[in-house]
């Protein structure tokens, strides 16, 4: 039997890939620089594209994803996309021609949907109980553990040469081979599509709940910094240290999210919601900072143990064969309410002439309030059911 540890630590560390696309964004400047001087008609917004241009794809390759499954299997699934994601993440280094490399990026993105939703159903797959809600919580910190490690690595990369940012995707080649030496096939049998599709009012609220909460930790990413620069004038190293502390609290409820849920059982949702919104809350107070400090807690925290618990109780809700297809809907619920955060938070405020910097977190907080009440609905029928 294969060793227990080799195999978890396999089956987890794939997750450290799902953000990677993020990393090149520090070096969004030199590169375009770099590319600039070869192409002098390309503009700042196509090279800060190969930043964005991967998560268009990570949403249409995640529904995808099943009609993959059902082709070659789960496990072929998995190594195609670690596959993808260091051929084509890494051949931009090699590359001066932009259109060949925004193609890249866009296949960077293919492989990383594919095995997006996998990462949650394999655990599934293999675990139950306590270690499945361990699995589960372990899975999500391994996500911003990657992204964090990922965007270090670019960064260093960077002081090399600009074009060697790209070989931070090299990770994904011992990552193949843990996951083809560790993790067996799934044991599951493989179903058509259309059986494994589903759709109730739990499969709804359970895809509301991730767009929300998408908009709300986006939303809080992508403001902290215009809160803090333009509305009270500090640098952006405090900005970049908030954001730090906000990605690192999320790996310690991650790791912790099992024991938690062991206490709290279902109380955990309405727990993370509300610490969420207070944390968002806290960004509308004057500036503190020991309280700005522990808003960007309460939010890493809170997306990290919101998530967790939303994948956990997909995986217990729901038969194995349909936990993939959820899941993938749950996650697609999620990057819509990420794409759509720049509109809700800035456009729209903007077109009715109100301010942007702390009205966002005002409506960050309420949106939580609404989460409250889907999550009440979502576990009320569970409990109706059983």
């Amino acid at each position: 039997m294969k060793n227990k540890a080799m195999m978890r630590f396999s089956l987890l560390v794939i997750s450290i890939f799902l953000m990677s696309h993020l990393a090149i964004a520090p070096a969004i400047p030199k590169l375009y620089d770099y590319y600039h001087t070869k192409n002098a008609s390309l503009g700042l917004a196509s090279v800060e594209s190969l930043v964005t241009v991967p998560a268009m794809m990570i949403t249409i390759t995640v529904l995808l994803s099943n009609l993959v499954v059902s082709w070659i299997g789960t496990k072929r699934t998995v190594l195609l996309g670690l596959g993808l994601i260091g051929v084509f993440g890494v051949l931009p280094t090699f590359l001066t021609s932009f259109p060949l490399i925004f193609i890249c990026r866009l296949m960077l993105g293919v492989g990383i949907g594919l095995y997006n939703s996998l990462s949650i159903s394999l655990i599934s797959d293999f675990y139950e109980g306590e270690m499945r809600a361990q699995m589960i919580g372990l899975r999500t910190a391994f996500l911003n553990i990657g992204k964090a490690l990922t965007t270090l690595i670019a960064g260093y990369a960077l002081l090399i040469g600009v074009n060697y940012t790209f070989l931070v995707y090299l990770l994904a080649f011992p990552a193949f081979i843990l996951f083809y030496l560790n993790i067996p096939e799934s044991s599951q049998a493989q179903v058509p599509v259309k059986d494994a599709m589903t759709w109730n009012y739990q499969v709804g609220l359970v895809t509301a709940l991730t767009f929300l909460v998408g908009i709300s930790y986006i939303g809080a990413t992508i403001k902290i910094p215009s809160l803090l620069v333009t509305q009270y004038g500090f640098s952006t190293t405090l900005s970049s240290q908030l954001l730090t502390i906000l990605a690192f609290s999320g790996i310690i409820t991650g790791c912790c999210f099992g024991p938690i849920l062991k206490k709290l059982g279902d109380t955990t949702l309405f727990a993370v919601l509300i610490a969420m919104g207070i944390g968002n809350f806290l960004f509308t107070l004057p500036f503190h900072l020991p309280l700005f400090i522990i808003a960007s807690i309460l939010v890493g925290m809170s997306f990290v143990g919101i998530m967790s618990f939303n994948f956990y109780y997909i995986s217990k809700q729901f038969s194995k064969e349909q936990v993939h297809f959820v899941t993938s809907l749950a996650i697609t619920g999620g990057n819509i309410g990420v794409v759509l955060t720049p509109i809700f938070l800035t456009k729209l405020l903007e077109k009715f002439q109100i301010e942007t910097f702390i009205t966002p977190f005002y409506i960050s907080s309420c949106l939580m309030v609404l989460a409250c009440l889907l999550a009440y609905l979502l576990l009320r029928g569970r409990n109706e059911s059983l």
